[in-house]
């Protein structure tokens, strides 16, 4: 059952309710134990704020949070005193949040540019054992997310060549990208990591909420998120692109083991896929 919680946000993605301190995240309780807590991502302008929050409160964390409204400090000590009078409930808010939000018409919806990585002339790696390549893994998954993403407008890129790439995006105007990829290396190395640019502090918080969902579905030993300069390998793209970019590397496609688990099931990957694209959305 959600429970609805408001207090002040602290740069270490905590709530604080009164004198009491609750651990925000987007997790799940199982996959919170899996692959252990990770704080909710918290812009430096929302430090200090006061939200309104729900989710699967247990103990001192709150799982699968989310943030319902950003409130003013007038409103804020209403609710707190109507709360405390009994004139409301938890679930009266719930309610009247639902009721009040609305279905942003199309042309207010975020766009997501989903790139898929290198071509079918340039496959990218390729598994030895399968003959599967980069280019075809990810341009299969690439449609299983487009279908399960409800709230954000994706249109699908390929690349003509790397060079053009950038301007290709940019014609696009999207509100952010991300380019699906697949790591290679000596066929024993194993994990995930995403990519972004150095210098783009939005990047590095899309890279966070992407790494969660793609660590909390694959279980692969997390690799982190990765700041790169345009000389590094896959900075090309997150330098001269406009809008901010994340490039997930979700496994080692050379591992034959990390291939299995991806292929495993698909249907999973492309809804962690869907749902970091969602949470993105509500960020830039």
């Amino acid at each position: 059952m959600k429970k609805v919680l408001l207090g002040i946000i602290r740069e270490d993605g905590c709530l604080l309710v009164d004198s009491k301190k609750f651990l925000l995240t987007r997790l799940t309780r199982d996959e919170a134990k899996r692959i252990g807590p990770m704080s909710l991502p918290v812009e430096k302008r929302m430090v200090g704020r006061l939200l309104l929050v729900s989710g699967d409160l247990f103990k001192k964390t709150l799982y699968q949070t989310e943030i319902l409204e950003e409130v003013s400090s007038l409103s804020g000590a209403l609710i707190k005193a109507l709360l405390r009078k009994g004139i409301i409930s938890q679930d009266d808010i719930l309610d009247n949040l639902a009721r009040s939000q609305h279905v942003e018409p199309q042309g207010a919806m975020r766009l997501c540019a989903l790139v898929i990585g290198h071509k079918k002339m340039s496959p990218g790696a390729v598994n030895e054992a399968t003959g599967l390549s980069e280019f075809d893994f990810n341009d299969h998954l690439s449609i299983m997310i487009e279908k399960r993403v409800k709230r954000v407008l994706v249109q699908r890129v390929y690349r003509r060549t790397l060079a053009e790439l950038p301007d290709d995006i940019n014609s696009l105007d999207p509100d952010f990208v991300v380019s699906l990829h697949c790591n290679a290396f000596d066929t024993k190395a194993s994990g995930t990591e995403v990519l972004y640019y150095h210098r783009s502090k939005v990047g590095e918080k899309l890279a966070q909420i992407l790494i969660e969902r793609l660590v909390a579905q694959l279980h692969l030993p997390n690799r982190g998120i990765k700041p790169k300069t345009a000389e590094d390998r896959g900075g090309y793209l997150l330098c001269y692109t406009k809008a901010p970019v994340v490039l997930a590397e979700p496994f080692f496609i050379d591992n034959d083991r990390d291939l299995e688990i991806a292929q495993s099931d698909l249907d999973g990957l492309a809804t962690a896929y869907a749902t970091a694209i969602h949470e993105v959305a509500g960020l830039v």
